[in-house]
C-alpha cells in the first residue's frame, strides 16, 4: 500500500475515534487547570507558597511558617498552615480554598495545654471559616508535669501572650492568602480555653468582635489554691482516694433526695444548687464504714469541700467552694495532676525545692507567695476588679457559660466574676447589652453530667456581634448515642428556666425564663476581692 493510501486508510479508521480523543483532552486541560488553582487563595497565592515565610507583624512577634500543604479535609481542599511563634509557640491555621466566609475563629486549649487541638476548629471550618489553634507556647501534658514553667518566658505565654500572638499572626497569614483581612474574629474556649478567653477581653479587647469563655479556670485561684485544697482533701499522703465510686454516688444521691424538688422538678438536676441545705450526718455510718454510707474520713473531707479553701482565720481564699451536685465527679484523676504539677512548677515565682509537693502546701503562709503568678496568669489579678470597658466600648460581644455542676471549678466563681463587672462599670442590667452568662444545670466541667449539655453558642454569637441580636434562649440537648433523651433552654443570668408545670418536661418547648423576685449582689468577701480596678 503506498504512503498515501495507507494515510487516507488510517484517518478514515479513526474518524469516530476523534470527539472522543478530543473531549479527553478537553477534560484533560481542565482537570489540569482546576488542580493548578486549587491551591489558591481568592487573592491569587498559593497555598504552597505560604510556607518558609518569616512574619513580623508588630509588637515584638516574630513567626515562621515551617509547611504549608493543601489537603482534602471532609472532601473539600485546604490550606493547611504550621508555623512557629518566637520564642517556641506551635500552631496550626487551616484556610478553606474555596468558599471562606469571610470570618476568622480561634479556639482555646485545656488544662496545661502543651498540644495544638486543631480538632476543636472542625465545626467552624464546616462552616467556612478561617480557623486556628496553638499550644500555648510550650510542649507537654495537659493534666500534668508542667515542667516548661521553669522558664519564666514560657509562663508568660501561658499566661496570655500565646493566645494574643497566634491571633495576630494567623489574622496576617489570613488577609495575605485571601488578599484581605478577615471582616470579624472570634474565640471559643472552655477550661483554661475559658481564662484565654476572658484574657483576650482585658488584656487584648481588639483581637476578637466575639468570645465565648467556658467554665473559665483561672490558674492563680485554681491551680494556687483550689486544687491543692481539694487534692489534700480527696487524696491520702500515700495517693489513695479517701472516697469509693460508690460512697460518692451514695453521697449524690442523699442530696438530690434533700434538694431536687426545690426547683420545682424531680428530675435529677438542681437548678441553683446555692438553695440547697443538705445535713452531711445524714449519711454519716453509725460503725463501720461501707460504701452505703460514708466514714468520718469521708464526711470530714465533704465538710471541707462544701465549705471551700480557708485559712486557720476562716478567710475564704477562693470566691467559691465544690456546689451540692457535682459530688459524681470529685475523683477525676485530673484534680491530683494540676495539684502536683502547679505546686511544683507554676504557683510560686521561684520554683520550690525538689522535695516540695501540693501536700506541703500552707494555707496560712503560701498564699502570699503565689499572688505574683496569679497576677501573671490570671485574667483579673489579686486585689483587682476585672475591667472590660476597652472591649465594650469597641463593640465586642461576650458570652460565658458554666456547669453548675462543675467540681473542679466552682460555679460561684464566675457568678462573682459578672458581679465584680457590673459592679465596676456601674452599669447594672446593661452589662447584659454586650456580656451575659449562662448556668448549665447539672453539667460538669465542660461537659458531661446526667442533663441536657450540648448546646451551639457560636450561631447565637454571630448573630449577636453581626446582626444586634441579643441571645435569649440557647437550647441544650442531652443525648444518648443519636437519640436525644432531653431538651433544656439556657437562658441569661441571673433569669432561671423553669417548667411550665404541663406537657413534656424533657422537651425545652415547655420552658420558659423566670426573672428572680429581686437581684442578689453575688459578690463574694474573700482574701483577694478588689480594692482598685485593674489598669
Amino acid at each position: 500500500m503506498r504512503l498515501g493510501n495507507f494515510l487516507i486508510w488510517l484517518v478514515g479508521r479513526a474518524a469516530p475515534l476523534l470527539p472522543i480523543a478530543l473531549a479527553f483532552y478537553v477534560l484533560s486541560c481542565s482537570v489540569f487547570v482546576t488542580s493548578s488553582r486549587a491551591d489558591t487563595g481568592s487573592h491569587g497565592t498559593s497555598c504552597t507558597s505560604l510556607a518558609g515565610q518569616t512574619l513580623n507583624p508588630g509588637e515584638g512577634i516574630i513567626a515562621l511558617t515551617t509547611t504549608a500543604e493543601l489537603l482534602a479535609i471532609r472532601g473539600r481542599p485546604v490550606c493547611v498552615v504550621k508555623g512557629l511563634v518566637q520564642p517556641q509557640i506551635q500552631f496550626e491555621l487551616r484556610l478553606p480554598v474555596k468558599g471562606w466566609n469571610g470570618r476568622y475563629f480561634q479556639t482555646g486549649c485545656g488544662g496545661f495545654c502543651g498540644q495544638v487541638r486543631i480538632e476543636a476548629c472542625d465545626d467552624q471550618l464546616a462552616e467556612d471559616f478561617a480557623v486556628a489553634a496553638e499550644n500555648m507556647g510550650h510542649v507537654g501534658n495537659p493534666m500534668s508535669d508542667p515542667i516548661w514553667g521553669a522558664d519564666p518566658a514560657l509562663r508568660i505565654d501561658f499566661a496570655s501572650r500565646s493566645t494574643h500572638a497566634v491571633s495576630i499572626v494567623a489574622k496576617t497569614i489570613v488577609a495575605n492568602f485571601y488578599g484581605r483581612p478577615a471582616s470579624r474574629a472570634y474565640f471559643r474556649g472552655c477550661s483554661t480555653g475559658g481564662r484565654e478567653g476572658l484574657s483576650e477581653a482585658q488584656r487584648y479587647p481588639t483581637d476578637f468582635d466575639g468570645i465565648i469563655a467556658g467554665d473559665p479556670a483561672f490558674s492563680g485561684r485554681l491551680g494556687g489554691i483550689a486544687n491543692i485544697w481539694d487534692a489534700q482533701h480527696l487524696f491520702r499522703s500515700n495517693g489513695t482516694h479517701v472516697f469509693t465510686d460508690n460512697s460518692l454516688m451514695t453521697l449524690h444521691a442523699a442530696v438530690l433526695k434533700a434538694c431536687d424538688a426545690l426547683d420545682g422538678l424531680v428530675d435529677g438536676i438542681l437548678s441553683d444548687p446555692r438553695r440547697c441545705r443538705f445535713n452531711l450526718q445524714s449519711v454519716a455510718c453509725p460503725s463501720l464504714g461501707s460504701d452505703h454510707c460514708l466514714t468520718p474520713e469521708q464526711v470530714s473531707a465533704a465538710a471541707a469541700l462544701y465549705d471551700g479553701p480557708r485559712n486557720r482565720s476562716g478567710r475564704r481564699l477562693i470566691p467559691g467552694y465544690s456546689v451540692y451536685g457535682s459530688e459524681v465527679a470529685w475523683n477525676q484523676p485530673a484534680v491530683l495532676g494540676f495539684a502536683a504539677g502547679g505546686a511544683r512548677y507554676l504557683d510560686f515565682a521561684s520554683p520550690p525545692p525538689d522535695s516540695f509537693t501540693y501536700r506541703d502546701f500552707n494555707f496560712n503562709t503560701d498564699i502570699v507567695k503565689i499572688e505574683k503568678q496569679a497576677a501573671l496568669y490570671d485574667p483579673v489579678a489579686p486585689y483587682h476588679a476585672p475591667d472590660l470597658d476597652a472591649f465594650r466600648r469597641r463593640g465586642g460581644k461576650l458570652i460565658v457559660y458554666q456547669g453548675w455542676a462543675d467540681p473542679g471549678v466552682s460555679p460561684l466563681m464566675i457568678l462573682d466574676y459578672y458581679a465584680q463587672v457590673t459592679h465596676a462599670a456601674k452599669l447594672g442590667a446593661k452589662t447584659a447589652d454586650w456580656f451575659r452568662v449562662f448556668m448549665v444545670p447539672g453539667m460538669l466541667h465542660c461537659r458531661g453530667g446526667d442533663a441536657p449539655n450540648n448546646f451551639d453558642m457560636m450561631k447565637p454569637l454571630i448573630a449577636w456581634v453581626e446582626a444586634a441580636v441579643p441571645p435569649d434562649r440557647i437550647v441544650a440537648i442531652q443525648q444518648q448515642a443519636s437519640h436525644t433523651l432531653r431538651s433544656r433552654p439556657l437562658v441569661p443570668y441571673p433569669n432561671e428556666a423553669r417548667y411550665i408545670g404541663k406537657g413534656d418536661p424533657d422537651d425545652a418547648a415547655n420552658w420558659i425564663a423566670v426573672a428572680p423576685p429581686a437581684p442578689a449582689d453575688d459578690r463574694i468577701d474573700w482574701i483577694w476581692k478588689p480594692r482598685r480596678r485593674q489598669r
